[in-house]
Protein backbone atom coordinates (compact mmCIF):
# COMPACT_ATOMS: atom_id res chain seq x y z
CA UNK A 1 0.00 0.00 0.00
CA UNK A 2 0.83 3.70 -0.50
CA UNK A 3 2.60 5.22 1.92
CA UNK A 4 3.10 9.04 2.72
CA UNK A 5 6.73 10.58 4.20
CA UNK A 6 4.48 13.57 4.41
CA UNK A 7 0.61 14.85 3.85
CA UNK A 8 0.40 17.92 1.81
CA UNK A 9 -2.69 19.77 0.72
CA UNK A 10 -4.49 17.77 -2.47
CA UNK A 11 -2.62 18.98 -5.74
CA UNK A 12 -4.22 21.77 -8.24
CA UNK A 13 -7.51 20.07 -9.68
CA UNK A 14 -7.63 16.80 -7.19
CA UNK A 15 -10.32 16.10 -5.17
CA UNK A 16 -9.30 12.79 -3.48
CA UNK A 17 -6.34 11.69 -1.82
CA UNK A 18 -5.78 7.94 -0.07
CA UNK A 19 -2.90 6.39 1.61
CA UNK A 20 -1.53 4.93 4.70
CA UNK A 21 0.76 7.26 7.20
CA UNK A 22 3.91 4.83 8.18
CA UNK A 23 6.07 7.36 9.21
CA UNK A 24 4.19 10.11 11.39
CA UNK A 25 3.37 12.39 9.05
CA UNK A 26 0.23 13.20 10.38
CA UNK A 27 1.56 14.01 14.29
CA UNK A 28 4.33 16.43 12.38
CA UNK A 29 1.45 18.07 10.55
CA UNK A 30 -1.14 18.77 13.63
CA UNK A 31 1.00 18.87 16.50
CA UNK A 32 -0.23 22.38 17.10
CA UNK A 33 -3.82 23.29 16.81
CA UNK A 34 -5.16 24.11 13.31
CA UNK A 35 -7.94 24.55 10.91
CA UNK A 36 -8.48 21.30 9.08
CA UNK A 37 -7.87 22.56 4.77
CA UNK A 38 -10.39 19.63 3.66
CA UNK A 39 -12.21 16.63 4.96
CA UNK A 40 -10.86 13.58 6.38
CA UNK A 41 -11.74 9.77 7.28
CA UNK A 42 -8.73 9.10 10.07
CA UNK A 43 -9.40 5.21 10.81
CA UNK A 44 -6.61 4.21 13.51
CA UNK A 45 -4.70 1.03 11.98
CA UNK A 46 -2.77 0.32 15.40
CA UNK A 47 -1.10 1.71 18.13
CA UNK A 48 -2.96 4.55 19.73
CA UNK A 49 -3.13 8.31 19.93
CA UNK A 50 -5.09 11.41 21.62
CA UNK A 51 -6.36 14.14 19.63
CA UNK A 52 -8.01 17.40 19.91
CA UNK A 53 -10.93 18.14 17.98
CA UNK A 54 -12.48 21.53 18.69
CA UNK A 55 -11.93 22.16 22.44
CA UNK A 56 -12.76 18.02 23.21
CA UNK A 57 -9.57 15.66 23.54
CA UNK A 58 -10.30 11.91 22.39
CA UNK A 59 -8.51 8.94 22.63
CA UNK A 60 -7.61 6.93 19.03
CA UNK A 61 -6.67 3.11 19.34
CA UNK A 62 -6.85 0.49 16.66
CA UNK A 63 -10.56 0.65 15.20
CA UNK A 64 -10.90 4.07 15.99
CA UNK A 65 -12.29 6.30 13.13
CA UNK A 66 -11.73 10.44 13.27
CA UNK A 67 -13.91 12.26 10.74
CA UNK A 68 -12.54 16.00 10.55
CA UNK A 69 -14.50 18.40 8.25
CA UNK A 70 -13.33 21.82 6.61
CA UNK A 71 -12.23 24.29 9.36
CA UNK A 72 -12.65 21.87 12.47
CA UNK A 73 -9.67 22.84 14.63
CA UNK A 74 -7.70 19.72 14.86
CA UNK A 75 -4.32 18.54 16.80
CA UNK A 76 -2.70 15.13 17.53
CA UNK A 77 -1.90 16.01 21.22
CA UNK A 78 0.47 12.44 21.53
CA UNK A 79 1.05 9.28 19.42
CA UNK A 80 2.63 5.95 20.04
CA UNK A 81 5.29 4.80 18.10
CA UNK A 82 3.59 2.18 16.61
CA UNK A 83 0.92 4.30 15.73
CA UNK A 84 -0.54 3.68 12.06
CA UNK A 85 -3.40 5.45 10.25
CA UNK A 86 -5.01 4.67 7.01
CA UNK A 87 -6.92 7.64 5.70
CA UNK A 88 -8.95 9.13 2.79
CA UNK A 89 -9.35 12.77 2.19
CA UNK A 90 -11.58 14.72 0.24
CA UNK A 91 -11.03 18.79 -1.27
CA UNK A 92 -13.64 21.52 0.49
CA UNK A 93 -14.93 22.00 -2.43
CA UNK A 94 -15.71 18.58 -3.46
CA UNK A 95 -18.16 18.62 -0.18
CA UNK A 96 -19.31 21.80 -0.78
CA UNK A 97 -21.26 20.31 -3.78
CA UNK A 98 -24.95 20.91 -3.47
CA UNK A 99 -26.55 18.00 -4.19
CA UNK A 100 -24.08 16.29 -1.31
CA UNK A 101 -24.93 18.82 1.11
CA UNK A 102 -28.75 17.85 0.57
CA UNK A 103 -28.14 13.74 0.81
CA UNK A 104 -25.77 13.83 4.10
CA UNK A 105 -27.16 16.98 5.76
CA UNK A 106 -29.31 13.85 8.01
CA UNK A 107 -26.00 12.80 9.14
CA UNK A 108 -23.83 15.69 9.83
CA UNK A 109 -25.74 16.05 13.83
CA UNK A 110 -24.47 12.64 14.32
CA UNK A 111 -20.97 13.21 13.05
CA UNK A 112 -20.55 17.00 14.72
CA UNK A 113 -21.59 15.60 17.95
CA UNK A 114 -18.72 12.77 18.15
CA UNK A 115 -16.20 13.30 15.53
CA UNK A 116 -15.01 10.00 16.74
CA UNK A 117 -16.48 6.72 17.21
CA UNK A 118 -15.24 2.97 18.10
CA UNK A 119 -16.17 0.52 15.53
CA UNK A 120 -17.19 -2.89 15.69
CA UNK A 121 -14.41 -5.39 13.93
CA UNK A 122 -16.58 -6.39 10.88
CA UNK A 123 -17.66 -3.00 10.54
CA UNK A 124 -14.03 -1.54 11.02
CA UNK A 125 -12.64 -4.49 8.04
CA UNK A 126 -15.29 -2.77 5.66
CA UNK A 127 -14.18 0.88 6.11
CA UNK A 128 -10.55 -0.78 6.02
CA UNK A 129 -11.25 -2.44 3.31
CA UNK A 130 -12.64 0.33 1.43
CA UNK A 131 -9.94 3.20 1.73
CA UNK A 132 -7.32 -0.01 0.85
CA UNK A 133 -9.29 -0.15 -2.39
CA UNK A 134 -9.29 3.37 -2.62
CA UNK A 135 -5.18 3.40 -2.43
CA UNK A 136 -4.94 0.72 -5.03
CA UNK A 137 -7.14 2.55 -7.79
CA UNK A 138 -4.72 5.91 -6.58
CA UNK A 139 -1.47 3.52 -6.56
CA UNK A 140 -2.54 2.34 -10.71
CA UNK A 141 -3.39 5.93 -11.50
CA UNK A 142 -6.85 5.13 -12.42
CA UNK A 143 -8.49 7.80 -13.62
CA UNK A 144 -11.84 8.98 -11.25
CA UNK A 145 -13.94 12.11 -12.22
CA UNK A 146 -15.84 14.49 -9.85
CA UNK A 147 -18.94 12.22 -9.80
CA UNK A 148 -17.44 9.04 -8.97
CA UNK A 149 -15.28 10.78 -6.25
CA UNK A 150 -18.78 12.57 -5.00
CA UNK A 151 -20.27 8.74 -5.09
CA UNK A 152 -17.49 7.48 -2.97
CA UNK A 153 -17.17 10.40 -0.38
CA UNK A 154 -21.27 9.84 -0.49
CA UNK A 155 -21.56 6.56 0.47
CA UNK A 156 -18.29 6.55 2.76
CA UNK A 157 -20.51 9.69 4.65
CA UNK A 158 -24.15 7.81 4.12
CA UNK A 159 -22.60 3.76 5.88
CA UNK A 160 -21.41 6.51 8.84
CA UNK A 161 -24.31 7.72 9.12
CA UNK A 162 -26.10 4.73 9.95
CA UNK A 163 -23.64 3.32 11.70
CA UNK A 164 -23.88 6.59 13.96
CA UNK A 165 -27.92 6.05 14.37
CA UNK A 166 -27.36 2.39 15.01
CA UNK A 167 -24.68 3.11 17.75
CA UNK A 168 -27.29 5.09 19.34
CA UNK A 169 -30.11 2.89 19.60
CA UNK A 170 -27.52 0.43 21.10
CA UNK A 171 -26.24 2.56 23.25
CA UNK A 172 -27.93 3.79 27.02
CA UNK A 173 -29.13 7.57 26.38
CA UNK A 174 -28.36 8.67 29.89
CA UNK A 175 -24.73 8.81 29.15
CA UNK A 176 -25.55 12.52 28.06
CA UNK A 177 -26.52 15.07 30.34
CA UNK A 178 -30.15 17.04 29.79
CA UNK A 179 -28.31 20.15 28.44
CA UNK A 180 -26.89 17.83 25.94
CA UNK A 181 -29.65 16.16 25.12
CA UNK A 182 -30.95 19.62 24.63
CA UNK A 183 -28.54 20.77 21.70
CA UNK A 184 -28.74 17.07 19.84
CA UNK A 185 -32.42 17.63 19.85
CA UNK A 186 -31.82 20.70 18.35
CA UNK A 187 -29.11 20.41 15.66
CA UNK A 188 -31.94 17.58 14.08
CA UNK A 189 -34.30 20.39 14.19
CA UNK A 190 -32.22 22.75 12.45
CA UNK A 191 -31.24 20.14 10.28
CA UNK A 192 -35.27 20.50 9.11
CA UNK A 193 -35.72 24.25 9.31
CA UNK A 194 -32.88 26.04 8.75
CA UNK A 195 -33.88 27.45 5.43
CA UNK A 196 -36.41 29.22 6.60
CA UNK A 197 -36.74 29.89 10.36
CA UNK A 198 -33.60 32.12 12.22
CA UNK A 199 -35.68 32.95 15.17
CA UNK A 200 -33.89 31.54 18.42
CA UNK A 201 -37.88 32.00 19.78
CA UNK A 202 -38.91 29.37 17.13
CA UNK A 203 -36.27 26.43 17.83
CA UNK A 204 -37.20 27.48 22.30
CA UNK A 205 -40.92 27.07 21.03
CA UNK A 206 -40.00 23.57 19.65
CA UNK A 207 -37.99 22.18 22.75
CA UNK A 208 -40.36 23.50 24.92
CA UNK A 209 -37.68 25.52 26.22
CA UNK A 210 -37.29 30.01 27.09
CA UNK A 211 -35.43 31.35 24.39
CA UNK A 212 -33.11 32.56 27.67
CA UNK A 213 -32.85 29.19 28.83
CA UNK A 214 -32.03 27.34 25.65
CA UNK A 215 -29.44 30.43 24.36
CA UNK A 216 -27.77 29.88 27.31
CA UNK A 217 -27.64 25.90 27.34
CA UNK A 218 -26.31 26.18 23.17
CA UNK A 219 -23.47 28.54 24.87
CA UNK A 220 -22.32 26.60 28.02
CA UNK A 221 -22.49 22.84 25.56
CA UNK A 222 -21.14 24.46 22.79
CA UNK A 223 -19.61 27.27 23.31
CA UNK A 224 -21.35 28.83 20.27
CA UNK A 225 -24.36 31.02 19.88
CA UNK A 226 -27.26 29.56 18.32
CA UNK A 227 -27.25 32.32 15.81
CA UNK A 228 -23.57 30.42 15.34
CA UNK A 229 -24.87 26.88 14.33
CA UNK A 230 -27.52 28.51 12.72
CA UNK A 231 -25.31 30.37 10.31
CA UNK A 232 -22.94 27.80 9.74
CA UNK A 233 -25.88 25.77 8.14
CA UNK A 234 -27.02 29.05 6.26
CA UNK A 235 -23.87 29.63 4.95
CA UNK A 236 -22.30 25.97 3.81
CA UNK A 237 -25.90 25.56 2.08
CA UNK A 238 -24.93 29.17 0.05
CA UNK A 239 -21.61 27.94 -0.38
CA UNK A 240 -22.46 24.86 -2.22
CA UNK A 241 -24.90 26.34 -4.79
CA UNK A 242 -22.89 28.74 -5.70
CA UNK A 243 -20.08 26.66 -6.42
CA UNK A 244 -22.10 23.56 -7.62
CA UNK A 245 -25.48 25.02 -9.71
CA UNK A 246 -26.09 27.76 -11.97
CA UNK A 247 -28.37 29.60 -9.92
CA UNK A 248 -28.35 33.10 -9.37
CA UNK A 249 -27.18 34.59 -6.46
CA UNK A 250 -30.97 36.16 -6.61
CA UNK A 251 -31.89 32.67 -6.58
CA UNK A 252 -30.16 31.41 -4.08
CA UNK A 253 -31.07 33.96 -1.40
CA UNK A 254 -34.89 33.38 -2.25
CA UNK A 255 -34.10 29.63 -1.53
CA UNK A 256 -32.67 30.50 1.72
CA UNK A 257 -35.97 32.88 2.75
CA UNK A 258 -33.82 35.94 2.16
CA UNK A 259 -36.27 38.57 1.03
CA UNK A 260 -33.22 40.88 0.09
CA UNK A 261 -30.39 40.00 -1.93
CA UNK A 262 -28.72 43.09 -0.71
CA UNK A 263 -29.33 41.78 2.74
CA UNK A 264 -28.17 38.50 1.58
CA UNK A 265 -24.74 39.35 0.69
CA UNK A 266 -24.10 41.42 3.67
CA UNK A 267 -25.05 38.43 5.60
CA UNK A 268 -22.86 35.85 3.35
CA UNK A 269 -19.42 38.82 3.43
CA UNK A 270 -19.85 38.91 7.42
CA UNK A 271 -19.21 35.25 7.89
CA UNK A 272 -17.10 34.69 4.98
CA UNK A 273 -15.27 37.81 4.22
CA UNK A 274 -16.21 38.21 0.88
CA UNK A 275 -19.30 38.64 -1.33
CA UNK A 276 -21.00 35.59 -2.99
CA UNK A 277 -19.68 36.64 -6.42
CA UNK A 278 -16.43 36.68 -5.33
CA UNK A 279 -16.86 33.27 -3.90
CA UNK A 280 -18.59 31.70 -6.76
CA UNK A 281 -15.59 33.04 -8.97
CA UNK A 282 -12.47 31.36 -6.96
Amino acid sequence: MKRFDRLDLLPEGQDMVAGIDMTGGFYRLFQNSAPFPGCVFLLCLRGSCRVKIHLTCYDLKEGSLAIIFPGVFFQIQEQSKDCRFIFVGFSKKLIEGAKLFSYTVEYTPYIFERPVIEMKKDVYELFRDSIRLLIRRQKIKEEMNGMQISLIYTQLLLSLGGVYKKRGEEEDSPRYNRNQEIVKELVRIIVQYYKTERNVSFYAEKLHLSPQHLSTTVKKVTGKTLTDILSSFIIRDAQAKLRSTDMTVQEIAYSLNFSDISFFGKYFKRYTGMSPKQYRNM
